[in-house]
C-alpha cells in the first residue's frame, strides 16, 4: 500500500509546489570546482554543496509551497553516464530525497504537511528518434527510481516529458521500482507543448492523453516547462475536458528571451499567480508551481494568491482512443467506421510480401502511406513471412513505420517475443492483434501483462479450446469469458477490448456455411450487450473468401452495412474496395443480402445467382495453395486482388 498522504491532501485542497531549482543553482554563479568537473550537471551538487539544495529547498517551503521537487532532474543512468558517473545514480537519488524530506520535516506541522517529490526529467536522448532504445531507458529510469523510493519521496513526477515512449518508459520503470521495494507512491506526469503546438517529437496534446491514461498508477498529469502560462491555456482547457486525473500545471516565467548571453524570463510573479489562479478557477487544476525562470517570490506571489482554495470539481469525458506518436484516433467514429487498412500484412498482400521479402523499406513505408491517404484510420502490420525473422522484420519496420506514418499501428502477430519487441517501438498507444482461447489461458495472459505494461489496446478472437465459435451463442460465450479474464483478472479497461467476432466465407455452397454471416451479425449486438464498454470489429474480406474481386467488393460492402446497423465499431479492410450501398446496382446488392441472411427458395440459389451475376466480369483472384496451420493465422489470410 501507499504510505504517501500527498493524496489525501489534494482531495482537501489545491497544492503549490515549488519552482525551479536550475535558475536558483544558476542565480547563486557556482565555481565549476561545486560541479566536479562536470559542467551544467546540477544533479552533482546534491554531493558537492548539499548546503545549496537544503536553501533552495528552504527558500520555496518558506514561502509556504506545499511540496519541494528533488534535485534528480537528470539524476538517471544513461544521462550520469555521459559524465562518467552511471555508478552514482542510485545513491545521489537516494540523497537527494533525503534531504528534501529534511528541510520538509522541519517546515511540516498539524495540518500543514510538506512533502518531497521526486522530480524524473526527460534525460538526453529520446527512443522514438531512435537515439536510445526502450530497454536501455527502463534500466536507468528504474535504478534512478530505487533511490528516489529508498530516499522516502511521497511521489513522483515525470516531468517535461518530449517524447511519449520515453514517457512509458519512466512510468514503467516506477512501477517496477515500487512493486520491488514494496512501497507504492503516485506517480505525476506532465509533458511538455512546445509553441508550435505539440510536444518535442509532434505529439498532440490529445496524443500524450490517450497514450498515459491506460497507467492508472498515475494520479494527476498535466503540463510544465517550455512556455509561459499564456501559451499553455489551450492545453490546459482541453485536460480540464477530457483528464479524469488531477490536474498540474507548471509554466515556465513567460517564454525565455536571451539577454547578453542568458536566458531571461519576463513574466512577474503577480502575472503568474493571476493565471495560476485563472487555471484553478476555471479549468479546475489541481496543483500549480513553476518551472524555469521561477524563483521564490514568484511562488511566493502564487502562495498567497492561491489561498486555502479547494479544488473544483469537473466533468471531464474522453472517448476511447489509440494513437501514433503523432495523433489520437477515436474507436467509435462519427457516422463512419473506424478502417484498419490491411495491406501492411505479409499474410495477406502480395505486393508486401514482396517488398518484405526485398527489404524495400522505403516502398512498405509507401503503401503504408497510399492506406492512410485512402482512408484508413488505423494499420495493421504483420511481419510474419515463412522462413524469415519476424522479429527482425517487424523491428526494422517499425523503425520507420512509429515516425514516418502518422495514424496509429495495430501491432498483428501470434507470437510474444514479436508483439514486446514491437511495443518497446512504438510510442503512443498501440493496438494488440489478437489474443484468444485457442491455447488455453496462457499466452492470453502473456500479451495482456504485455498490454497493460505498454498501455495497448487488445483485439480479441471467439475462439477457445474448442476451435473458432460459429454460432452467435458460441461468440457470445468466449468472448464473455475472454471479457472477464481481461478486466478482472489483467485490470485493463473494458473500451480497450475490441472483439472480433469472426468473419466466415459464405461462399463455398456449403449447408453449414450459410447462416455464418448473419451469426456474426447476431454476435455483433448481443457481445456487446453481455459485456458493457467493449467495441467489435470484423475482418471483413473473410466473408467473401473464394470469388471474383468484382463480386467480393459487392459482399463486402453489403455486409459492412449490415454490421454497422448492429453496432460495428471497426473493420480490417482495403477502403478503396468499400462501395456505398447506393452506388451497388440494385440486382447485385439483392442478391448479396439474401446471401448474407440466407434467402434461399424453392429455385432461387443467391450464391449461384451472384457467381452468375460476375462471371463474365474479368479480375479473377488468386488463392494460395499453402494455408496457415494456426487458427489465427486462416483468419487473419486475405485473398490477393490483382491490384494489391
Amino acid at each position: 500500500m501507499s504510505d504517501s498522504n500527498i493524496l489525501e491532501a489534494l482531495v482537501t485542497r489545491v497544492l503549490v509546489f515549488d519552482g525551479a531549482m536550475g535558475t536558483g543553482v544558476m542565480a547563486r554563479d557556482l565555481p565549476i570546482s561545486d560541479y566536479q568537473g562536470h559542467e551544467n550537471c546540477t544533479d552533482i551538487l546534491t554531493e558537492s554543496r548539499p548546503d545549496v539544495v537544503r536553501d533552495i529547498h528552504h527558500a520555496y517551503l518558506a514561502v509556504g509551497c506545499d511540496a519541494i521537487m528533488t534535485n534528480t532532474f537528470g539524476a538517471n543512468k544513461l544521462v550520469f553516464s555521459e559524465f562518467g558517473i552511471a555508478e552514482k545514480t542510485y545513491a545521489l537519488n537516494k540523497q537527494s530525497a533525503e534531504i528534501a524530506a529534511e528541510v520538509c520535516g522541519s517546515f511540516s506541522k498539524p495540518g500543514k504537511q510538506r512533502f518531497v517529490v521526486g522530480s524524473v526529467g526527460p534525460g538526453t536522448r529520446l527512443p522514438s528518434l531512435g537515439q536510445t532504445t526502450w530497454d536501455v531507458l527502463l534500466d536507468s529510469y528504474t535504478e534512478q527510481m530505487r533511490g528516489l523510493i529508498d530516499g522516502g519521496v511521497d511521489a513522483i513526477l515525470i516531468e517535461t516529458c518530449q517524447d511519449v515512449l520515453q514517457t512509458k518508459s519512466a512510468i514503467v520503470a516506477a512501477i517496477d521500482a515500487m512493486a520491488e521495494k514494496k512501497r507504492r507512491v503516485p506517480i505525476f506526469c506532465t509533458v511538455t507543448i512546445e509553441t508550435t503546438g505539440t510536444m518535442l517529437v509532434g505529439t498532440e496534446m490529445a496524443a500524450a492523453l490517450t497514450t498515459l491514461l491506460p497507467y492508472q498508477e498515475i494520479a494527476a498529469m498535466g503540463l510544465n516547462c517550455a512556455t509561459g502560462p499564456q501559451e499553455m491555456s489551450e492545453h490546459v482547457r482541453f485536460l480540464s475536458g477530457a483528464c479524469d486525473r488531477a490536474l498540474i500545471v507548471q509554466p515556465n516565467a513567460g517564454l525565455p528571451q536571451l539577454v547578453d548571453g542568458k536566458s531571461y524570463y519576463a513574466l512577474t510573479p503577480a502575472e503568474l499567480a493571476k493565471w495560476l489562479v485563472e487555471f484553478i478557477e476555471v479549468d479546475g487544476v489541481n496543483i500549480v508551481g513553476g518551472c524555469c525562470g521561477t524563483t521564490p517570490e514568484h511562488l511566493a506571489a502564487v502562495v498567497d494568491a492561491v489561498g486555502d482554495r479547494k479544488p473544483v470539481p469537473r466533468s471531464p469525458k474522453f472517448e476511447p482512443s489509440v494513437s501514433s506518436i503523432y495523433q489520437s484516433v477515436t474507436l467509435k467514429q462519427e457516422n463512419a467506421v473506424l478502417a484498419v487498412g490491411e495491406r501492411t500484412n505479409a499474410n495477406g498482400s502480395k505486393k508486401f510480401r514482396e517488398l518484405l521479402a526485398a527489404g524495400a523499406i522505403d516502398g512498405m513505408v509507401g503503401m503504408a502511406r497510399d492506406q492512410v491517404s485512402q482512408g484508413s484510420h488505423l494499420l495493421d502490420v504483420c511481419a510474419a513471412y515463412v522462413g524469415r525473422d519476424e522479429t527482425e522484420d517487424m523491428t526494422n519496420l517499425l523503425k520507420r513505420f512509429v515516425t514516418d506514418v502518422t495514424v496509429p499501428l495495430v501491432i498483428d502477430s501470434t507470437e510474444v517475443d514479436v508483439i514486446e519487441s514491437a511495443l518497446k517501438l512504438a510510442g503512443g498507444k498501440c493496438v494488440i492483434n489478437s489474443i484468444n482461447l485457442e491455447d488455453g489461458e496462457q499466452r492470453l495472459d502473456e500479451v495482456c501483462r504485455l498490454a497493460k505494461r505498454h498501455g495497448a489496446a487488445l483485439i480479441a478472437l471467439t475462439i477457445d479450446e474448442e476451435g473458432m465459435a460459429k454460432t452467435c451463442e458460441r461468440k457470445v460465450a468466449v468472448a464473455k469469458r475472454i471479457f472477464d479474464l481481461v478486466t478482472k483478472r489483467h485490470g485493463i479497461q473494458p473500451s480497450d477490448l475490441i472483439f472480433d467476432p469472426l468473419t466466415f466465407t459464405i461462399c463455398t455452397g456449403n449447408e453449414d456455411d450459410r447462416l455464418l454471416g448473419s451469426e456474426t451479425l447476431g454476435a455483433l449486438r448481443q457481445v456487446k450487450e453481455a459485456c458493457p464498454g467493449v467495441h467489435t470489429l470484423l475482418g471483413l474480406s473473410n466473408i467473401s473468401f473464394g470469388i471474383k474481386p468484382p463480386a467480393r467488393r459487392v459482399l463486402n460492402s453489403v455486409l459492412l452495412h449490415y454490421a454497422r446497423q448492429c453496432g460495428l465499431d471497426a473493420a480490417i479492410l482495403h477502403t478503396v474496395g468499400i462501395v456505398p450501398l447506393f452506388k451497388i446496382e440494385e440486382q447485385h446488392r439483392k442478391l448479396a443480402e439474401d446471401l448474407v441472411f440466407d434467402r434461399r427458395r424453392d429455385g432461387y440459389d443467391p450464391l449461384h445467382e451472384l457467381l452468375q451475376a460476375f462471371e463474365n466480369i474479368v479480375g479473377a483472384e488468386t488463392v494460395e495453395k499453402k494455408r496457415p496451420e494456426k487458427i489465427e493465422d486462416r483468419l487473419k489470410l486475405r485473398v490477393i486482388d490483382g491490384d494489391r
